[in-house]
C-alpha cells in the first residue's frame, strides 16, 4: 500500500457557488502554470501537490475525503482534487461517490462498481467520463443512501485492489465521521484528508474525526479548512 506521510493542513479560499466537480490549487514550486495543471483553482493545485509530496512509492493511490459533519463542501473538495490528478496522471483517475447522493442521468444507468463486481463484470462499466475532463472517471460505489453499508470488508478491500489495478488515483467521495461506516474506510485507503469549514467547524469535532479515523485503523493525512477568505497556514495539531 501506499500510505502517505507526514500531516499537513492546506487552506482553501472561499469560492463562490462553485460547482460540485470541480478545480484547484498549487503547493509545489514548478509546474504550477505548466500544461492542463494550470487552468485549475489554484487552491486545488495547492491541495493536489501536498498530497502528492507525502506520497511514500508511486504505486497507485487512493485517498479518502471525509468531514468531521455533514454539509462543508466536502465532495466539492474531493472533485476538484480528482480534477487536478486526472491532468497530472497518464492512466485516468477514478472518483467514486461513496456518498449515495449523486444518481446516473436518466437513459444512462449504470450499475454501481458493487453490482459489477457481483455480476462478475469488468469495473470499467460502472465508470461514466466526466465531460469537460477527458481523463477523469467517476462511478457510485454502491446502490442506496448509505452504500458503505452494502460493502464487506473483504469485498471492499478486493474491490479497491481491483481499482489500484487500472487507476493511478482513486478518490473517495464520503459522508462524514458522523457515519461510522466512512471512518471506517479509511483502513483501507492510503490517507484520509479531513474538510472542515472555517468558522463552522470546532476544533472539538475535528479532533474527535482524526481519533475515530485513527482507531478504524485509517491515517489522516491533513486537514482542508474550506470556504476560509484569507490563505493562512494552520498546522494539525495546533489550537486556535
Amino acid at each position: 500500500m501506499n500510505k502517505l506521510s507526514t500531516p499537513e493542513l492546506t487552506v482553501l479560499q472561499r469560492s463562490s457557488q462553485m460547482p460540485e466537480v470541480t478545480e484547484r490549487r498549487e503547493v509545489a514550486p514548478v509546474r504550477v502554470d505548466v500544461g492542463a495543471i494550470a487552468r485549475h483553482e489554484p487552491a486545488f493545485v495547492q491541495l493536489y501537490y501536498a498530497i502528492e509530496a507525502r506520497r511514500t512509492s508511486t504505486m497507485p493511490l487512493v485517498v479518502q475525503f471525509i468531514s468531521p459533519t455533514h454539509g462543508v463542501g466536502a465532495s466539492t473538495i474531493a472533485s476538484g482534487y480528482a480534477r487536478v490528478a486526472a491532468d497530472d496522471t497518464p492512466q485516468p483517475v477514478l472518483y467514486v461517490d461513496c456518498t449515495g447522493r449523486r444518481a446516473e442521468p436518466k437513459g444512462n444507468e449504470r450499475p454501481t462498481l458493487l453490482e459489477a463486481l457481483r455480476r462478475g463484470r469488468p469495473l470499467s462499466e460502472a465508470s461514466s467520463p466526466v465531460g469537460d475532463a477527458g481523463n477523469l472517471l467517476w462511478a457510485r460505489l454502491s446502490p442506496g443512501q448509505r452504500p458503505l453499508l452494502n460493502v464487506g470488508t473483504e469485498r471492499l478491500q478486493t474491490l479497491l485492489d481491483m481499482l489500484r489495478s487500472q487507476h493511478s488515483v482513486i478518490v473517495l467521495d464520503c459522508d462524514s465521521a458522523e457515519s461510522p461506516e466512512s471512518a471506517a474506510l479509511a483502513r483501507h485507503c492510503d490517507g484520509s484528508v479531513l474538510v472542515v469549514e472555517a468558522g463552522r467547524t470546532r476544533q472539538a469535532e475535528i479532533d474527535n474525526a482524526k481519533t475515530l479515523i485513527e482507531r478504524m485503523g485509517g491515517q489522516p493525512v491533513g486537514v482542508v479548512l474550506n470556504r476560509e477568505k484569507t490563505v493562512m497556514p494552520r498546522w494539525l495539531g495546533r489550537r486556535r
